[in-house]
């Protein structure tokens, strides 16, 4: 069984950004659901094409995830708008399933007048995508644009052809009318369940949805990976099978997607949380329940929001004992205690190796942690520390690569 279906990964992506801003996500599916009718008015596409896009436009605003304005995200867009463009262009090419397409966030705010500077083959749909994104502003946002903006700026801003398509669109489909009611959200549900996307391309999909809460804080860009990576070690030195490794490494992978709704100032705190503080974080995995249930299968569920059950029934959301957490549930549980020990964070350096396996040893010896996984950790932990350090390059350089990137690309960007 496949982790996910094809109309669920709309679902989770909906599920998570609507916890993280409900206006941003509204924004998004408008966006996306007047660019897919204007594709679909053109009649140039299949439905796999058009589906990649209505992802794209899903995502198009995905940069101010990152950003403090992520909570005044329509004001700024009237100021700066290469800032969230191009971390959202990098994010996509470098950490998701649509990297290919990424140029059309890039370019999604670039006057139409200035197109001529570039030479892009997705210039056409970042066109396209930006008269979506402003005819969602025409409708939802009264009075953010200039009343008579599409007279003003046509072949300006945006193209003649654009508006065209759009006034075809709707004629055709009744966009704005349909706009309206939820109901043009079953339409993107339909198309996106039509397409058979590929076991990689969901994974990668799964992936760039953590990466987009661990991207958020440096020093927890790299905890989602070490939980995964020693999750997975510990999966094979205690002989798991087949399924129990598939499941295990997909609710390691989603153990913290429930953080996407933790302020990042709890999650960047620069000391010990406060008891207050400590609530809240805690609250992360009863979101993490929330944003899984009916998403994906149960027992990758089960496997992600049970990693801070505790053996002797101490734990929390539900305070499981150890008769009820299985095998998988509790390497993911020793997991993420190893990933938090070794990682840095603004208050603590890394614990070396020898003060890892004497916490890990104490929490098994006082009932806390599975002692046969700590077992296999203590034999191994070499092994397992060097394993991630080989792997944890490649995301890091991929993470100081995105930072590099985005400040060339904005000494580039931000006169036009």
């Amino acid at each position: 069984m496949a982790v996910i279906s094809s109309k669920n990964m709309y679902d989770i992506l909906r599920k998570s950004f609507s916890i993280l801003n409900p206006q941003l996500m509204h924004h998004s599916e408008r966006t996306a659901y007047i660019l897919y009718k204007m594709l679909l008015a053109e009649g140039r596409m299949n439905n796999q094409e058009m589906a990649d896009y209505v992802l794209i436009a899903l995502l198009h605003d995905i940069g101010t995830c990152k950003l403090e304005y992520i909570d005044h995200w329509a004001e700024y867009e009237k100021n700066d708008v290469w800032p969230h463009s191009i971390y959202g262009f990098l994010f996509l090419k470098y950490l998701s399933p649509l990297e290919s397409k990424a140029e059309v966030v890039l370019y999604h705010h670039l006057d139409y007048n200035k197109h001529y500077v570039i030479k892009s083959q997705y210039i056409k749909i970042a066109e396209y995508l930006f008269m979506a994104d402003k005819m969602d502003v025409v409708m939802s946002m009264p009075g953010t644009l200039e009343s008579d903006y599409l007279q003003k700026y046509r072949n300006i801003k945006f193209s003649a052809e654009a508006l065209a398509l759009f006034l075809k669109a709707n004629a055709q489909y009744k966009v704005l009318d349909n706009l309206k009611h939820d109901d043009y959200l079953k339409e993107l549900d339909e198309l996106i369940a039509s397409v058979n996307f590929s076991e990689e391309y969901k994974r990668k999909f799964l992936q760039m949805l953590v990466y987009i809460i661990d991207f958020r804080s440096e020093h927890t860009v790299i905890h989602t990976l070490a939980t995964t990576i020693f999750a997975q070690e510990l999966g094979e030195m205690m002989h798991l099978t087949a399924q129990e490794k598939y499941n295990l490494y997909y609710g390691a992978l989603l153990h913290d997607i429930g953080k996407i709704a933790i302020p990042l100032s709890i999650l960047e705190a620069p000391g010990r949380l406060t008891p207050k503080e400590m609530d809240i974080m805690k609250k992360h995995v009863e979101i993490t329940d929330h944003i899984l249930t009916g998403i994906v299968d149960d027992d990758v569920r089960e496997i992600a929001i049970r990693h801070h059950e505790k053996i002797d029934g101490s734990g929390y959301f539900r305070g499981l004992k150890g008769e009820q957490l299985t095998k998988p549930q509790r390497i993911v549980a020793v997991a993420d205690i190893i990933s938090a020990l070794y990682g840095k964070r603004s208050y603590k350096e890394a614990f070396d190796i020898d003060k890892i396996k004497e916490i890990i040893k104490s929490d098994a010896d006082n009932n806390k942690i599975c002692p046969q996984v700590v077992g296999v950790a203590l034999r191994n932990m070499n092994r397992i520390i060097d394993n991630f350090e080989k792997k944890k390059e490649v995301t890091l350089g991929t993470y100081m690569q995105i930072k590099r990137q985005e400040h060339e690309i904005y000494e580039q960007f931000k006169g036009l």
